[in-house]
């Protein structure tokens, strides 16, 4: 005899709380935040999960929580080893975490970061990490709105939409060039990736122009 399903083929929450022994409330709570469950309970509630093929339906607990739990995380390249560095991370932190990640590519275009911002503010992500600080208007505007913890990253600034992880490009090429200067070299050459983003200029470049134009 098969195990009973309803209408729509699909195992409720209250049939794996009723297997598992405990209340659909604590079944749910094995979802949420399964630390506040004993292990005897969330070995109960896991083995009941596994035994009926039980799927949460994220969807409706994104509409209960005002929530998913998904980390958004948008960087401009997938073939610039400084990013393969930065995903690592990101998901060697998360990986004994409820959260999954979910990356998203803006190819260095302004127009797609855009895009790309609002569909995760639709998409209501327990956190969201984006590359860089100079965003457009829009971007920011988007960023600002999101209801929950911003990290930009790769870069700092004076006006973080909320948090900052990273270091001054602007800072360190004005430090480097003004040593070189300072050992008596003035025919000095420059030599980066090149800047695929429409906008202003890559910050350690003004960095580099305030050095060189600083009185000797």
């Amino acid at each position: 005899m098969g195990r009973k399903r309803t209408k729509s083929g699909k195992i409720r929450l209250t049939e794996v709380a009723k297997l598992a022994g405990v209340s659909p409330i604590t079944a749910s709570r094995f979802f949420r935040n399964p630390d506040a469950l004993s292990l005897n309970k969330r070995e109960r509630v896991d083995s009941a999960v596994k035994e009926l093929g039980y799927v949460p339906n994220l969807a409706a607990r994104a509409l209960a929580s005002h929530r998913t739990e998904v980390i958004g995380v948008v960087i401009p390249s997938l073939t610039n080893s400084v990013f393969a560095d930065v995903l690592r991370g990101v998901y060697d932190s998360s990986e004994q975490s409820r959260y999954s990640i979910q990356l998203a590519n803006t190819r260095y275009s302004i127009l797609q970061e855009e895009k790309l911002l609002r569909l995760f503010r639709a998409q209501k992500p327990a956190g969201l990490i984006v590359t860089g600080i100079n965003q457009t208007a829009e971007s920011r505007a988007v960023l600002e709105s999101m209801d929950c913890p911003v990290a930009q990253i790769m870069e700092i600034g004076d006006s973080p939409v909320d948090m900052m992880v990273g270091f001054s490009h602007y800072d360190a090429s004005f430090a480097a060039i003004s040593h070189i200067l300072e050992q008596g070299y003035r025919r000095i050459g420059f030599l980066g990736a090149r800047n695929k983003a429409v906008g202003a200029p890559p910050i350690k470049n003004l960095g580099l122009a305030k050095a060189v134009a600083k009185p000797k």
